[in-house]
């Protein structure tokens, strides 16, 4: 898979992009969703305000959805935030199957109270669900050698290919620095064996 991935780093190009004036204005623009502006405390805004940026200087690794609302599985037109862990290490040592690892790990801590100091927090923010963070650093007690972090972030179904989510493993765009905003990247940039291996 790592082949893969590299052939979606050059799809999507080297930063900074620039893109066309029809990509920018329809494809890659994505609007706040209704509900949010009856939360203007949510956190989930900072990806809209840094989503213009994140596409023109974000760097693609794997990411592995820890959780996401289940309506993405499914047909419709709702596009809803969800919970990813990535790692931003060398790529040629960032396996899919660890990441997916890490995420059925983090995903086990939802519903409890765990007594460790560094788990409980995780465990509290994807058992509320709408606790946002952003560049949340995994213990090491779930991933001792490999560094990962955790993100929100949000599923535009224009992005997905058969416009809903088929498997838990997708390529990121990620910002390196803070705010560690993430996003899938758009269907568009992904090869042809990526897309045909989604839509088995």
């Amino acid at each position: 898979m790592s082949d893969v991935l590299f052939d979606c780093m050059a799809n999507f190009g080297n930063a900074p992009r620039k893109f066309s004036t029809w990509d920018r204005v329809t494809y890659l623009r994505v609007s706040r969703p209704a509900w949010l502006r009856e939360f203007p405390t949510d956190k989930l805004a900072l990806l809209f305000s840094h989503m213009s940026t994140l596409f023109r200087e974000g760097r693609v690794v794997w990411g592995h959805i820890i959780q996401a609302n289940a309506l993405l599985f499914e047909e419709g037109n709702e596009d809803c935030p969800g919970e990813f862990v990535y790692s931003l290490a060398d790529p040629n040592i960032v396996k899919p199957e660890h990441l997916q690892k890490v995420a059925s790990s983090l995903s086990s801590l939802k519903g409890t109270k765990p007594r460790h100091p560094k788990l409980a927090p995780i465990a509290n923010y994807l058992t509320d669900e709408r606790i946002r963070v952003f560049g949340l650093q995994v213990p090491k007690a779930v991933s001792p050698k490999v560094m990962c972090r955790i993100s929100t972030t949000f599923f535009v179904r224009k992005h997905l290919p058969n416009r809903r989510l088929c498997k838990p493993l997708m390529p990121l765009v990620v910002h390196t620095q803070e705010p560690y905003v993430v996003m899938p990247l758009p269907e568009k940039y992904w090869p042809e064996d990526l897309i045909a291996w989604w839509n088995q």
